[in-house]
């Protein structure tokens, strides 16, 4: 594993990637890198690639350029569909197919999930979203790729979640999170990647209203967030 003399680990390298879909090219020229113990934010306007990016990176889409991975990679998809009529259980939900359940276990009880045997539909969306998430993030990979994760958390779930990152990215592990929430996100981060087809920035968060203007196309005001 490549690794600078004064840096963590390299997880994740991209190298001028690039997607076509159909004749359109929806990412052009897209390099960037993700260290142990990092968390990577990619911000960008709708229709600017952050998915496809995502997908790419997991193998699910062609693309030219490369992806080095150094490590196993997990990715939470946006969309994310349970069959709602079979009866499962939230610990049904929570361990299908995890090795190891204790750390499934730690991450539903950070997230103020307490029930295991209640019935996974009667959950809220905030709730299930949870459960899935504690599943995702409990399979032991070394890097995890989430499109939107925080969508469906209310303010107290959202700060739990926030901790649960926080506990991984002090285990060594990498996150690539796409989020809408500029504040939010500029916050959270180790580093961003402002997108639109093409990067207009990666580095240092930091809030910039040229970059950004470049990025959404339109002058940007971050919401911040007291947390």
């Amino acid at each position: 594993m490549p690794r600078d003399t004064d840096s963590p680990p390299l997880l994740l390298r991209v190298s001028s990637l690039g997607v076509e879909i159909g004749r359109r090219r929806v990412l052009e020229g897209v390099s960037f890198e993700v260290r142990r113990g990092e968390i990577v934010s990619i911000l960008g306007p709708n229709g600017a690639g952050k998915t496809t990016l995502l997908k790419a990176i997991a193998g699910l889409i062609p693309h030219t350029g490369e992806v080095e991975v150094w490590g196993r990679v997990a990715y939470l998809p946006q969309e994310k569909t349970f069959n709602t009529f079979i009866p499962f259980t939230v610990g049904d939900v929570a361990y299908l197919g995890v090795k190891d359940r204790d750390a499934v276990r730690e991450i539903l009880r950070k997230l103020s999930v307490e029930d295991e045997n209640q019935t996974f539909h009667t959950l809220s969306g905030g709730q299930k979203q949870k459960v899935l998430i504690a599943r995702f993030l409990g399979t032991g990979a070394d890097i995890f790729l989430l499109d939107e994760p925080f969508t469906g958390l209310d303010k107290v779930s959202s700060l739990e979640f926030e901790r649960v990152l926080k506990m991984l990215k002090e285990r060594g592990k990498g996150i690539v999170l796409v989020s809408h929430d500029v504040g939010h996100t500029l916050s959270l981060s180790d580093r961003v990647l402002c997108l639109n087809r093409k990067v207009f920035y990666h580095g240092k968060p930091k809030y910039d209203p040229k970059i950004f203007a470049q990025t959404y196309g339109i002058s940007v005001v971050p919401m911040w967030h007291d947390h």
